[in-house]
């Protein structure tokens, strides 16, 4: 970077700290636990340790690229390039390794690196690589100023997705598997690492006013968007806890009233067994499983005695294991029974595991006959149908959590996608015991709850960003093309008096220019010569005044014949002659020569004007013997690419062959076990897929160097035979049509690739069951052919159409579709030199029409 800008030397180390500071303060979040510097902005997704350390990796890179040494650099790479990798692995179900619990627990707060993370990380250490790699061209450079602008358009992607789904929670995250503030980095990183190459120094503006000025009201149209979106945000959220704040509080009244009714009903019942001579466990059953048939909520009632023990259950027959349970049973049980007994009022014990096995919270309410303690009435309670009935109808996909010092008393999963971050915990008092009542919200509601207003600011904010900014550029260039019209005004205002200084000074330029000029008269003597003739004549100028033309020493080239002057009139263009002067090498000079007519009809003279082109002689010769040389190399190169393709595919094959001879030679000895025949299998996969990918790579480059002339290709009979070739080829049902196709003027080998590429894609992309159909037309377009393979496979997103002709472009997963992604670039490649053109509509799902047009000339391409 020797000779930038201080604006761009500022940046270079300015994006870079802003990101170390985000992700540095991740890593200190995620090590003291602090979950607010994690989640940055409340209801998105947090960053994560993995994501948080190898951005902290990265910057140290991007400084690393600058001034480190390259051994510190590939280190770097490698270091950063192990987590994205894992992930990826393990997002792929091939590896099951628990990636984001490698380096740090983080069960506490969860947060995965996402696959968007990870390719950029990819990219980050692909730019250590580059950065590595010393080149006289520079195209490490250009390349590292790519990956480094592909970093920056993987957070850009981010933050265009966030825009449009501001306050979906994480919606925008499932698009783009990104949090805010990891786009937010990989933006700034991205930039700081194609500031880092040199590749790039001649795509940014050096400093100019206009630049600062622009930067400048940008910059503040971002801050004052992002600022008005943050207040209707913050307007959004407050808005939803309030509605929320008001459900809580209907149900903190419906459960107080509830426990009231509760703890009267089973005070009622204690005053029963208070009152009778002598408490029978056989009298109580009947009056409890009464009680148990009217109160839902109370799914188990028992009867304890003075000393604590369980004499008679109702229900009986589910509970009847629970009698003879006594103080022993549980601490926080005992607690509350103790609790009761002493203060002679009903108490409600902590939530604990009952012998149902359940944990639940019980009431316990004292049976006193003149201040002799009899037993205790208790009753299990279960709130979870009546909280799910009590929700109104705008809260019923809500999730009810009631707990009491981190126990829960009733849980109430929600139905559908949550916004746990709208969560609103509100803490009630019932019977001197204080519990939390927590209420998250479903996204449903949360969107419902959003004005319009509040999704539209941002891409709004930013739109009228990108106006003003074009509009502000477009106001000063009109700046500165008033400022030239002023200018220009000024100097026509001044033409009158800069003519007649012009016309004095014809003279000095005619005396004084580069080129020779002669001046004849209507006799063809000389009249007037310029210095510059003179001296490639070899004369003085007065001694060259009154010769006559055909007496200069002007030779036609190779010969010692002098030009004519009516030819070189005629001709109206230079021509190349010799000046010939004894005992001195000729001299290269193109001469033109033009009629002066005073009067109509009537010759006035003739100007001859001539340059040296000797240096441009020497040029074009020595371009004639670059070219010669350069065909020469290019026959080479052909001959080293054909023996490289050869040298590059044996690897290939000898790991291909020896993979099947270990593996036959395994089975033999009873060596051989799954996992050793999937190794060899995928040796043998990779062998075949790197032949196949040379031998593509070698046919895309040869469309251009194709030696076959244009000939009459029989259409008809070529999809014929392409037709029985793939049917022969597939156990599938292949349905083949075609119409009258047209001879069309081609090289043949093209046109059979071209063809051959097309069938076989709509026959490899075909839908899994079913028939596969392929239909081939053709159009008479004037002057050109229009033809069209139609199929019904999968069909391609409207997205991904303009990408599929795009060299290794592949839309399926290889172990999904083979092929190596070069199949359409060379169908394009062979049509574009056929000055033809080539697209594809489709419909996801329903299939595919690749269309391409041949002109009927039948030109091609150099």
């Amino acid at each position: 970077m020797t000779g930038t800008s201080p604006l761009r030397e500022a940046a270079f180390y300015t994006l870079p700290g802003i990101v170390l500071i985000i992700s540095g303060s991740a890593l200190y979040g995620w090590f003291f636990g602090i979950p607010r510097l994690l989640d940055v902005i409340p209801g998105f997704s947090i960053m994560s340790f993995n994501t948080s350390l190898d951005f902290v990796l990265s910057v140290a890179l991007v400084f690393a690229i600058r001034k480190a040494p390259d051994n510190l650099i590939m280190l770097l790479s490698l270091v950063i390039a192990v987590l994205p990798i894992l992930t990826l692995l393990e997002h792929s179900g091939i590896i099951q390794l628990e990636v984001r619990h490698l380096l740090f627990d983080t069960s506490e707060f969860g947060g995965d690196m996402a696959n968007n993370t990870a390719f950029g990380f990819l990219l980050v250490s692909l730019c250590g690589v580059f950065a590595c790699i010393p080149s006289v061209s520079g195209w490490p450079a250009t390349a590292l100023a790519t990956l480094g602008l592909s970093v920056m358009g993987i957070g850009l992607t981010g933050l265009a997705t966030y825009g449009a789904n501001a306050l979906a929670m994480y919606q925008w995250v499932a698009i783009t598997g990104m949090a805010l503030h990891t786009a937010i980095c990989f933006v700034f990183l991205g930039l700081a690492l194609a500031l880092a190459s040199n590749g790039i120094n001649a795509a940014l503006p050096s400093d100019k006013p206009e630049l600062l000025i622009t930067a400048g009201v940008v910059l503040g149209c971002i801050l004052i968007t992002c600022s008005i979106w943050k207040h209707l945000l913050d307007t959004d959220r407050d808005v939803v806890a309030s509605r929320v704040d008001n459900e809580m509080n209907f149900l903190q009244s419906l459960l107080e009233n509830e426990f009231e009714n509760l703890t009267e009903a089973l005070d009622r019942m204690a005053d029963r067994q208070a009152n009778v001579p002598v408490m029978l466990p056989e009298l109580w059953q009947a009056d409890a499983e009464r009680y148990a048939a009217d109160f839902q909520q109370l799914p188990g009632i028992a009867l304890i005695d003075d000393s604590f023990r369980i004499v008679g259950v109702a229900p009986y027959e589910p509970l009847k294991h629970a009698i003879g349970v006594g103080k022993e049973f549980n601490p926080d049980r005992t607690a509350a029974m103790m609790a009761a007994y002493e203060t002679k009022k009903t108490v409600i014990s902590k939530p604990f595991t009952l012998t149902t096995g359940k944990q639940s919270l019980v009431i316990f309410s004292p049976i006193f006959h003149q201040d002799q303690f009899r037993g205790l009435i208790a009753a299990s309670v279960d709130l979870d149908q009546q909280l799910a009935g009590w929700l109104r109808e705008d809260f019923r996909d809500f999730e009810l959590i009631l707990s009491s010092q981190d126990l829960v008393i009733s849980h109430r999963m929600a139905p559908t996608f949550l916004a746990p971050n709208f969560a609103v915990e509100q803490a009630i008092s019932v019977l001197d015991q204080f519990w939390v009542l927590t209420m998250i919200p479903d996204k449903q509601f949360v969107r419902d709850a959003v004005q319009p207003l509040t999704n539209a600011a941002l891409p709004l904010g930013m739109l009228v960003t990108l106006l003003l900014s074009v509009a502000l550029n477009r106001s000063i260039k009109v700046s500165r093309q008033n400022d030239l019209l002023r200018i220009t005004t000024y100097d026509l205002q001044n033409r009158e008096s800069r003519l007649e200084y012009m016309a004095r000074e014809r003279e000095m330029v005619i005396s004084n220019t580069n080129e020779g000029l002669i001046y004849l008269d209507r006799h063809r003597n000389i009249r007037l010569v310029n210095e510059s003739a003179a001296k490639l004549l070899g004369h003085e100028r007065n001694l060259l005044v009154g010769q006559r033309f055909d007496s200069l020493p002007f030779f036609i080239t190779g010969t010692h014949v002098n030009p004519r002057l009516e030819e070189l009139i005629q001709n109206k263009r230079n021509e190349d002659v010799q000046i010939r002067i004894c005992n001195e090498e000729p001299v290269n000079v193109s001469i033109s020569a033009n009629r002066i007519e005073s009067k109509p009809d009537v010759m006035g003279g003739y100007v001859i004007v001539f340059y040296d082109i000797s240096e441009r002689r020497h040029l074009e010769e020595t371009r004639a013997a670059l070219l010669e040389r350069l065909e020469q190399s290019n026959e080479e190169l052909m001959q080293f690419a054909f023996i490289c393709s050869h040298d590059l595919q044996e690897p290939f094959r000898i790991v291909g062959a020896f993979s099947e001879r270990l593996e036959t030679h395994l089975k033999e000895i009873g060596e051989q076990d799954d996992t050793t025949v999937r190794y060899l299998h995928f040796l043998t996969d990779a062998s075949s897929r790197g032949i196949n990918l040379i031998r593509d790579i070698l046919d895309y480059s040869r469309v251009d160097q194709g030696t076959g002339r244009l000939s009459l290709v029989d259409t008809n009979a070529l999809v014929d035979e392409l037709f029985t070739q793939f049917a022969s080829s597939t156990s599938r049902t292949l349905e083949t049509t075609r119409d009258d196709l047209p001879q069309i003027p081609f090289i043949k080998p093209q046109a059979l690739q071209l063809f051959q590429n097309l069938i076989g894609n709509a026959i490899k992309y075909s839908k899994p069951e079913g028939p596969i159909t392929v239909h081939v037309t053709c159009e008479d377009h004037g002057d050109k052919w229009e033809f069209t393979v139609q199929d019904n496979g999968l069909g391609i997103a409207d997205k991904n159409l303009g990408k599929i002709f795009e060299i290794f472009k592949r839309l399926h997963r290889r172990d999904q579709i083979p092929g190596t992604g070069i199949g359409l670039a060379i169908c394009r490649k062979i049509i574009e030199r056929h000055k033809g053109t080539i697209w594809a509509d489709s419909i996801l799902g329903e299939g595919s029409s690749f269309k391409f047009t041949l002109p009927k000339d039948g030109e091609i391409e150099a």
